[in-house]
This record gives C-alpha cells, structure tokens and sequence, in this order.
C-alpha cells in the first residue's frame, strides 16, 4: 500500500465519521441559519435608502432644490419638500419630526436627531443663492454667474496606507476567514486526535500506517467539513446577490484571489498539524482544549497584529516581521499585501518559509504523535517525549 493510498483510507473514514456525526449535522444547521439572518434581518431593518425632508414657506427656491437633489443622488439619499404657510410652521414640522431642515429667509431650523449631512447641504445651497444676488447686483451677468457656478473643487489625491481597497479588502477577508476557521476547527482536529488516542484505535491504526498517514488524513477529514461549512455560510450571500444582481466579490483581480487562497492553505495546514500534535499530548478528551492553548495564543497574537499594526502601517520594521515570520504570515501578509507596498521577493520569502514551516509541523505532529502513544496515565510533556529512548516495542516504535 502506497503513502497516498493509506493517507486516502484515513482521509475517507474520518470524512464519513464527521459527516455522520450530530454535532455537524447541528453546527451546519446554525450556520445556515445565522447566516441566513444576517442576509434578510439588514434588509428587513434597513428598509431603503433614508429620506431627508425641507420645509420652506411657499415654494423652495430652484436652485436650492437643484443643489439638494443633485448631491441626493451622489449620496445615495432622498429628499421630500413640504410647504408651510409661515416660519411658526415651518419650525413646528420640524420640532415635531415632520421635516428635517425647516429654512425662513436667511434663518435654518434643524431638528438634532438623524439630520447627518443633510442640513450643510441646504445651508452651501443658501449661501450659493445669497453669493449669485450679490453678485447680479454687483453687475456680473448671467453668463459670468454661470462660469463662476462652473468652477470645479479641487481634485482630491487620497493618502492612506492602503492603495487599492479590493486588494485591501480581499487580504481582510482572507485573515478573517482563515482565524475564524482555526479557532474552530482546530478545536475539532485535536479533540478527533485526543479521542483516537484515548479509545486506542490510533494503536490500531498504526500497527499497519504511518504517523504521518494517519495525521494528514485526519486533518483533511476535518479540514472538508470545515469548508463545506463555510461554504453553507456563503450560500444565503450568493443566493441574495444573485437576485440582487450585486457582487458579493471585493474588486480585485484574479491573481490576488488565488493568492488570497494560496495564503488560507499554507495557514490552515501549519497550524492544524500544531493542533492535532497538541491533541496527542493528553490522556482524556476533555485536556485537549488546554494543551493547544499555547497554539491557539500564536493565532490571536498574529491576528491582532494583522489588523492593529500591519493594518495601520503596512511598511514598519515591524509589520515586514510579522509578514515574515512563518507563524504570523498566513495572517499579516494578506493584508499587508492588500496595501499594494510590499516588494515581491518578501512575498516569495514569506510563500517559502510558511511552506517550509508548514512540512517541519507534519514531521513534528507527526512525531509527537508516534511517541506520544506510548505515554499513558498522565498527560505528557513535550520534554518528556524526547528523552524517551527509542527501542520500544509495539505499534508506537513504527
């Protein structure tokens, strides 16, 4: 039997087990449904885009309703205008919430709750009417008046760390995803070791494979039910944009998508391995959760580095170390990637260590694995594992 065969009948049974299993048949469920609430119950609150009311004495002036409606379409806003027959009841629509501006001559009513930008809007449009009198009555004509309406503001230059906001927002996504689907599955992988260990069907199952047979299938198993729950997570999302006609896909190019997924594979891999050798060091189930605590520390830390200093400074000594640094790549080079400041030789480096890394965490799991089996009674101890001597008898020596 081949490596691959033997990793592949471990790979199936687990993926079968974990199928059949209740806890994902309930996990999925949840998920379905939390998702599902996250799509319709914003919609549902939402209820449109907001409406912003004027109230004037008599008719709004046009070039008033000119400048508001155009800046309602740039804004995303609508705006309704109610007519009163005096400034007492002008100011009474909007003291009792019936408008949101109430303008009388040179004077503005606005009501303090949810008026937003709304009231700077209508006064630049005043001051604009005001400054268009005085100027007739300084002698410009019409045709001056209008080039001087023509005057475009100046061109905005944006400077921030971050270059491209697809890019930005698909190396966001990319740490999140990847965090988020640690923290929960990595649970899950050293809990299916710690189990094995404690019923003894790992003895079982190494007395014909290999440590590392064993481990990469298990970790697989775990790894597809992982992504086919995430992918129930994206089903309401793209049910909803495909009727919606929107894109549920930051804009980015293709290149920086499969980097993206690149990044999420070496990460998932390195430290589920960490997860399952830490699943292997205890006697009883219910130690697993604090035996990868430590693991689980490193995937907080890279984090919160990710989105606190790389974040915010992509291009300091530090961020570059966190880029670089196998444990905190899979987090912090996405996004400092998404910056669009990062010289290629450090992401090739960064690809190549994690890479690196992510093979010496399968030699290592793997050997944890093999001599932590034969350590029974007590929850064992990484020095404890290596100074062990070799020799033993049984299906833990192979």
């Amino acid at each position: 039997m081949s490596w691959w065969q033997g990793m592949g009948l471990v790979y199936g049974r687990g993926l079968r087990e974990q199928l059949r299993s209740r806890t994902f048949k309930i996990v999925t469920v949840v998920l379905l449904l939390l998702s599902t609430g996250a799509v319709v119950v914003p919609k549902l609150v939402a209820g449109g885009p907001t409406t912003y009311t004027l109230a004037t004495v008599g008719r709004a002036p046009v070039s008033v309703t000119t400048t508001v409606d155009a800046a309602a379409r740039d804004g995303g806003f609508r705006t309704a205008y109610v007519i009163r027959p005096d400034e007492a009841a002008v100011r009474d629509a909007v003291q009792h919430g019936d408008a949101t501006v109430g303008i009388v001559g040179n004077r503005m009513y606005v009501a303090k709750r949810d008026a937003g930008a709304f009231p700077g809007i209508v006064a630049q449009s005043l001051v604009r009417l005001e400054t268009a009198r005085m100027l007739t009555g300084f002698g410009l004509t019409s045709e001056q008046l209008a080039r001087l309406g023509s005057i475009r503001p100046p061109q905005q230059v944006i400077i921030a760390p971050t270059q491209n906001q697809g890019r930005a927002n698909v190396g966001f996504a990319v740490g999140l995803v990847l965090y988020l689907a640690l923290l929960f599955s990595g649970q899950i992988i050293a809990m299916t070791v710690a189990t094995e260990k404690a019923s003894r069907i790992s003895e079982v199952l190494l007395a014909v494979l290999r440590p590392s047979q064993i481990l990469v299938g298990t970790v697989l198993s775990v790894a597809t039910v992982a992504m086919l729950q995430l992918l129930v997570l994206a089903v309401p999302v793209l049910v909803a944009t495909s009727v919606t006609g929107s894109s549920w896909l930051p804009a980015a190019a293709a290149p920086d998508i499969a980097l993206a997924i690149t990044w999420f594979v070496l990460g998932f891999g390195l430290f589920a391995f960490l997860y399952a050798a830490g699943g292997a060091l205890v006697d009883k189930v219910t130690e697993a959760g604090t035996a990868v605590l430590p693991v689980t520390a490193v995937i907080i830390a890279g984090y919160l580095l990710g989105v606190i200093v790389v974040l915010g400074s992509p291009g300091s000594p530090l961020s570059v170390a966190a880029s670089l640094f196998p444990l905190t790549a899979p987090l912090a080079m996405p996004i400092r990637w998404g910056s669009g400041d990062v010289p290629v030789y450090q992401l090739l480096l960064a690809l190549v260590l994690t890479a690196l890394a992510g093979l010496g965490c399968i030699w290592l799991a793997s050997t944890v694995y093999r001599r932590a089996l034969a350590i029974t009674g007590h929850r064992v101890h990484v020095g404890e594992l290596f100074r062990r001597r070799k020799g033993r008898s049984g299906p833990a020596s192979r």
